[in-house]
């Protein structure tokens, strides 16, 4: 496939030493840095001169509309006379935490807060990483030419996996509870989905997914076909977390820190590089 020679590309990149080498695992972790990028953000982290056309795809905020995944990242509108970054998004978190259909409304607040902040992380290493590699890097280069290409590189199928775990938490976790239930449409299943790398038995399922057609469309193909067995949590017991709420903080730190790798960094900021339209 398609997907196989660019994995082999890579493989031959890094083995050579070519400048702007990537990893095996670039959709994956290209797919997890930016989905839910913002204008706003893609300014303050990797370049002041991205626009409305910034090429950047991102999963779309608005979970109810249609497409699952939008070409730009979008203005979100952040309130100016604030001056930090994690105010400017708390702020946008709570004025929609109520709002049907917005932004991981499917989550617990604090979920929404931790997963803003835990992107932050990433932006602000990628975005060192990028101006490292936009020094020695040709956009004209080969690679930069398959890192653009995400329909045959895995990465739109990557973010299109995304917005449905995100619409539809433990829509792969092979659980009937969980999984019966979005048979029936969109619902607000509160839940926390697992912070583990999605493990490799889904991706030859995931690049020969069609997600051509509607969530109602598609739905049951994804329970029954791209199951990945991802850790889920259906109920929370507000006394057991009270009471073990700082060895479980640090579990989250754990696994947040296992997941900003150097390889993710590098790959996000390739990507962003090679990808990002300026204006």
């Amino acid at each position: 496939t398609l997907y196989s020679r660019f994995i082999k590309a890579v493989v031959s990149t890094q083995s050579t030493g070519e400048k702007g080498g990537i990893s095996d695992a670039f959709a994956k972790h290209v797919s997890h840095a930016i989905h839910s990028l913002t204008i706003e953000d893609i300014r303050m982290y990797f370049n002041k001169k991205a626009g409305e056309n910034n090429n950047i795809p991102v999963v779309n905020p608005r979970l109810r509309d249609q497409p699952r995944v939008i070409d730009n990242a979008p203005m979100m509108g952040y309130d100016k006379e604030f001056h930090t970054d994690g105010m400017k998004h708390f702020d946008v978190i709570m004025k929609g935490v109520n709002m049907d259909g917005w932004r991981l409304n499917s989550f617990e607040l604090l979920e929404r807060l931790s997963h803003v902040f835990h992107m932050s992380e990433i932006w602000v290493e990628a975005g060192k990483k990028y101006k490292k590699v936009a020094k020695r890097l040709d956009r004209d280069s080969e690679l930069c030419a398959c890192v653009r290409d995400i329909d045959n590189n895995g990465l739109a199928k990557y973010l299109q996996l995304t917005a449905f775990q995100i619409r539809y938490p433990g829509i792969t976790s092979g659980n009937t509870t969980i999984t019966d239930s979005y048979l029936g449409g969109f619902l607000d299943y509160h839940i926390s989905y697992g912070l583990e790398e999605r493990p490799r038995n889904i991706v030859d399922a995931l690049m020969n997914f069609d997600f051509s057609g509607s969530d109602e469309e598609l739905i049951r193909d994804v329970i029954e076909n791209l199951v990945d067995d991802a850790g889920y949590e259906e109920e929370h017991d507000a006394e057991e977390e009270m009471a073990h709420s700082r060895e479980h903080w640090e579990w989250c730190v754990g696994m947040l820190k296992g997941l900003l790798t150097p390889e993710l960094i590098y790959d996000t900021a390739v990507f962003m590089h090679c990808q990002m339209n300026l204006e």
